[in-house]
């Protein structure tokens, strides 16, 4: 069609993703989905969503690749941090609020990735086995929740179902989403994840994101043989109608951003006052997980001493590419799911500013002990900043390949602690990680204060000293277990074998806490 004609459609711009806009400049990098999760709170969940979306409109994308919304099957799975747990009905609900507050804003919402996607590890090469009971009431149902929030699209994932590619899969994309679940939108796959143009087409895929593509010019000449006209009728149909459901027809603002040079496209700035936002939804995300003799809140303006330890204290001097971040403060995972930051701040410059130059004190190399413990032997209290970080699997980092290869921190992290536990009976543990961690130094007298702050984003450090001085209650809620054991967990990553791997969901129901209540596990 032509400009004006009813049939005119000039295409759509569709960008990462679940924690704000990847690959773009003037943008917000927002508290992660496990963050928004562990507030626990609906409101909170929703507002999130339309920020981010006004973020996405403002720059003239309209597709949102997001929320992400598989479960927290492993304790190392490399992308828990972007989705919203471990639990069906939170991460149910979290997916409702999410797609939402997107699409209230005027943008599709994608939600991602059906089904089965809960590890890197050989995520293009395995095949995740669910029983059909456990596919609706576990990982199954926050995709329902998806189409129930009426999501425009769904994105099939890199991975087998049951020994079929998930977007070459009739039972999951026809029966399960379209016939059951009742979704009117468009599915689109992960990258490189269909491979059959027929099977695609005909098992419920209507847009294959590249590269190499089944579709396109393969799928015009198979109209006739192998795939019907009335079958890529039925795709078009699905792509218009959230297009035109959202009235994106009607003057949406121009596309002002480019995933491969982003910045050499015109620079609006979208982010309003979304620092405000983010710095209230990262502090009320923050989980308390210990507090003895009245550590917290600490008083300001009484001349305390405060020692800032561990190089997750500290900023970063520019952005990484999709968070691939080695040093520094983690305030996000990476991989797509990731934002190159417009700024960050680190908690030491908000502690500093906070409690005074003259009254901190900072120890920032994570291998030298003796420092550490020489600066924390003469402060009031002693904050230890320590993390770990995990993302996609196309990018390793200190060996991990998306997942983590363990649960422990990383950076020396542990013996950190210990070392400046021995020397002052006020430790605080800041904790920046991307999912469960194993915590052998919990019950030491000295650790007085332990705080699970996850992946809070570009407010790490002010939203820290909200918590830490209790302008914000630490009112978030875990939204896995922490065990005190690794083997204590019912599932583990895949992290060897011979494709297709066969990752059999053998626990079925009993993820997480579940499981841990089954087995009387403590």
């Amino acid at each position: 069609g032509t400009v004006g004609s009813p049939l005119y459609f000039p295409g759509m711009c569709m960008m990462n993703g679940p924690q704000g806009i990847g690959q773009a400049v003037r943008v917000s990098s927002f508290p992660s989905g496990s963050n928004a999760a562990q507030s626990w709170d609906r409101d909170l969940m929703y507002e999130r969503a339309v920020a981010i979306a006004e973020e996405v409109k403002g720059k003239g994308i309209h597709v949102v690749l997001g929320p992400s919304m598989n479960m927290v099957r492993y304790p190392a799975g490399g992308r828990n941090w972007e989705g919203f747990g471990a639990d069906p009905y939170l991460v149910g609900e979290a997916s409702y609020q999410t797609i939402k507050g997107i699409q209230d804003t005027g943008v599709i919402a994608n939600a991602k990735h059906i089904v089965g996607n809960e590890q890197e590890r050989f995520r293009s090469a395995s095949s995740s086995n669910i029983d059909d009971r456990t596919m609706h009431e576990v990982y199954g149902w926050p995709f329902f929740k998806a189409v129930e929030a009426g999501t425009g699209s769904v994105m099939c994932a890199l991975n087998m179902i049951n020994g079929t590619i998930a977007c070459e899969n009739g039972n999951v994309l026809n029966k399960l989403l379209r016939q059951e679940y009742g979704f009117k939108g468009f599915v689109i796959s992960d990258w490189q994840a269909a491979h059959s143009t027929p099977l695609a087409a005909n098992n419920g895929l209507d847009v294959m994101m590249p590269d190499p593509s089944p579709f396109g010019p393969a799928l015009l000449a198979a109209i006739g043989s192998s795939v019907t006209q009335s079958t890529v009728d039925q795709m078009a149909i699905n792509i218009l109608a959230p297009w035109y459901l959202l009235a994106q027809n009607q003057a949406y603002p121009p596309v002002t951003c480019n995933y491969s040079t982003p910045s050499n496209t015109p620079i609006n700035n979208v982010t309003g006052n979304h620092p405000i936002f983010i710095r209230k939804a990262a502090a009320e995300s923050v989980v308390l997980l210990k507090n003895t003799n009245n550590t917290l809140p600490l008083r300001v303006g009484v001349g305390l001493k405060v020692a800032v330890i561990g190089s997750d204290s500290r900023g970063h001097a520019a952005p990484v590419f999709q968070g691939s971040y080695t040093q520094g403060t983690i305030f996000e995972g990476w991989g797509s799911g990731s934002v190159d930051m417009n700024y960050v701040e680190a908690p030491l410059k908000s502690i500093t500013r906070t409690f005074g130059a003259d009254k901190v004190t900072s120890s920032q190399d994570d291998f030298n002990l003796n420092a550490a413990r020489l600066v924390a032997s003469s402060a009031d209290v002693a904050i230890v900043c320590v993390n770990v970080n995990s993302g996609q699997e196309h990018n390793t980092i200190d060996g991990n390949m998306g997942d983590r290869n363990n649960l422990t921190l990383w950076h020396n992290g542990d013996n950190l602690i210990y070392a400046v536990a021995a020397v002052n009976r006020r430790t605080v543990v800041v904790l920046h990680v991307t999912g469960q961690i194993l915590m052998p130094w919990i019950d030491h007298p000295n650790v007085s204060a332990v705080l699970l702050a996850g992946m809070p984003g570009q407010e790490t450090g002010p939203s820290l000293v909200d918590v830490l001085t209790g302008v914000t209650n630490p009112s978030g809620k875990l939204v896995y277990t922490i065990a005190k054991n690794e083997r204590d967990y019912p599932a583990r990553v895949t992290y060897t074998g011979t494709p297709i791997v066969q990752i059999d969901y053998y626990e079925k129901l009993n993820v997480d806490y579940r499981y841990f209540d089954n087995n009387s596990i403590a």
